[in-house]
This record gives C-alpha cells, sequence and structure tokens, in this order.
C-alpha cells in the first residue's frame, strides 16, 4: 500500500488546529546539527550490543491509596549525549501484588510526567507497575532554548537514547516481574516498538498512534508544517533537496529495518483513523511486518484520542501484557 497522506478535509479539527498552532515552533530552526554525528547514528551504533548494567537511585517516595510513588535517575548508557543530558529521570508508580512492569518513554514534545500518568495511571490498578522515562532533550534534561529548538542530529541522538534508556531498564526489572511491557504513544510508540525489536528477551509491547517509519510524519504529514526547511536547506530553492535528505535520515529508524520482537503476537499496535500526523497506511505496514500483531483502530485524531480514548489506550496496554 502506498502511502498517501490523509487529506487536510479527513485530519481531525484537532489535530488541523495544533498544527497551524505549531508553525511558528520552527522545528529544526538550529539545522543539521552535528554531520560526523550522522554516520555514527547510522553506522557505528548497534542495539545489538547489551547496555550495562545501570544502577538505580530512588528518592521522593511518596505514599497514596496503596500507590508508591518514586522519582529516580540512573546514567544513561548512550555515552554519545551532551552532559547535561546524560542522567535519566524515571518516575515510577507500583503497587503491592502487582507482577507486570510497562516501561512508556515519551511522546513528542512530551515534557514531565503529568500527561502520561494521566492517560495510563488507570494500569497501575489492573496489576501493570508504570516506569515514566523522560526523553533525552526534555524536561530535566532539556537544552536551555526548549525541546522544539534542537538540531537534526540532537534529534537522532534522543531517539537513540530513548531505546537504549528503556533496554536498560527492561534489563534492570527483570530480575523483579514475570513480564514485561513497553508501550508509548506517538513517537514514544515508535521508540517502544524499536526497544521491542532489539531487546532480546520476550517483552510486550503496546505501539499506539505510529507507524513503522517516521519519515513520512516529518516530511508529508501535519507535523511537516512545523520543519524549518530553509534553516535545513540554506534557502527556499533547496527546500525539496532538505525534505528528501530529512526523509531518508528518518528511514533509519524504520521497525522493518529491525528483527522481530520475540513475541510479535504480544503486540498491539494501534492506529487513529483521522489522524492528520501518521499515515495510517504506515500503522498497516507495522501490523503486516510484525507478522502475529494485533491491530486496533480508534475513530479518533492524533491528539483527540489522548482525551476521548484514553480507555482503549490502557485497554491496549493491559492486551499486549495478557499476551505474553
Amino acid at each position: 500500500m502506498t502511502s498517501t497522506p490523509i487529506p487536510v478535509t479527513a485530519a481531525h479539527p484537532l489535530d488541523l488546529a495544533v498544527a497551524w498552532l505549531s508553525k511558528r515552533s520552527k522545528l529544526f530552526s538550529q539545522g543539521w546539527g552535528d554531520e560526523a554525528l550522522f554516520a555514527r547514528l547510522c553506522d557505528s551504533l548497534s542495539y545489538s550490543v547489551p547496555p550495562s548494567p545501570i544502577t538505580m537511585e530512588w528518592r521522593a517516595t511518596r505514599e497514596r491509596r496503596g500507590i508508591t510513588r518514586r522519582d529516580g535517575t540512573f546514567p544513561s548508557p548512550l555515552d554519545l549525549l551532551p552532559d547535561h543530558t546524560k542522567t535519566v529521570h524515571v518516575r515510577a508508580w507500583s503497587r503491592a501484588g502487582n507482577r507486570v512492569a510497562c516501561v512508556i518513554p515519551a511522546a513528542s514534545r512530551d515534557e514531565g510526567f503529568r500527561a502520561r500518568e494521566h492517560i495510563f495511571g488507570g494500569l497501575i490498578a489492573r496489576g501493570l507497575d508504570l516506569y515514566f522515562l523522560e526523553n533525552p532533550f526534555y524536561g530535566s534534561r532539556r537544552v536551555v532554548q526548549g525541546p522544539s529548538l534542537i538540531s537534526v542530529s540532537d534529534h537522532g541522538l534522543m531517539a537513540a537514547g530513548m531505546v537504549l534508556e528503556a533496554r536498560a531498564l527492561l534489563e534492570h526489572m527483570r530480575p523483579s516481574y514475570p513480564k514485561l511491557v513497553v508501550a508509548g504513544y506517538s513517537m514514544g510508540g515508535h521508540m517502544a516498538a524499536i526497544t521491542a525489536a532489539v531487546t532480546p528477551f520476550p517483552v510486550g509491547c503496546a505501539a499506539l498512534a505510529t507507524g513503522a517509519s517516521a519519515s513520512s510524519i516529518y516530511t508529508r504529514g501535519l507535523l511537516s508544517w512545523s520543519v524549518d526547511l530553509e534553516a535545513l536547506g540554506g534557502g527556499p530553492e533547496l527546500r525539496t533537496a532538505a525534505r528528501e535528505r530529512l526523509h531518508q535520515l528518518f528511514e533509519v529508524a524504520d521497525v522493518t529495518r529491525y528483527p522481530l520482537p520475540m513475541r510479535p503476537d504480544a503486540a498491539v499496535i494501534v492506529g487513529c483513523k483521522r489522524d492528520g500526523y501518521v499515515l495510517n497506511s504506515e500503522t498497516e505496514r507495522l501490523h503486516q511486518y510484525w507478522k502475529g500483531s494485533a491491530l486496533r483502530w480508534i475513530p479518533a485524531g492524533h491528539f483527540s484520542a489522548l482525551m476521548s480514548s484514553r480507555r482503549a489506550l490502557c485497554d491496549c496496554v493491559a492486551e499486549a501484557a495478557e499476551k505474553l
């Protein structure tokens, strides 16, 4: 199936409104970044190399209604990160008797933990302990100018860090839980899918509002309205070349470039029918590649699903855990 962009008239109105308001953010206005880093990210970085064991430092424990909330940190296994982003911040929700742990990386521009706590917090009562990760360059790990103003090479580092950090956390929790799941929404879902693919033991995966590749998101979907192609191309006449290079760079993170997860039958892939950011065909392509996975559709847009379909999203995470 060809990756035809969803017509603007078919995208959910909230997606269109967010895209219009986000045009001022000028994504990648800092340019391509470190050119030498692209070769290292494309050729040298291997997710097949096991991360070193992490040492978790917990603090600020809070108890409420039988739920323990803790904030913790550990050093990132990705040495390429700038010094100010090398400390990984984790928020954990746990409850006595839960036997499943779910690692949840952040979506694009999702700083802090509040949004994901609101969306996924109900899973704690369904037997899943929750571990929310903060992405490199976000929140406590952010650059001064904010997460929207990072370069393309910084974004590549962020993606690599998300995968390696999630995988390291899964390794760390493996002795403590019979079942492990990795889940996320949008960019968080895409990185969750890659994490599941490169983890050398069975994990469940809930890849929510995402697809096989992010290339079309940045070059053809509504998010492309925010990309500063003039900053990347050097002028209006070079926009086409900049868009093509951006597409090729993001293809490195196409999930179909990686092996199947050990348990594709414990994967639930979720698409939003009126998504103006993620092409429906990319969601279908991921499902087709992960043979045995489940495909679920939500009748909403990329952003409206977070408000109207929270229960459905949690159901899909729980389903991935149940399939293990």
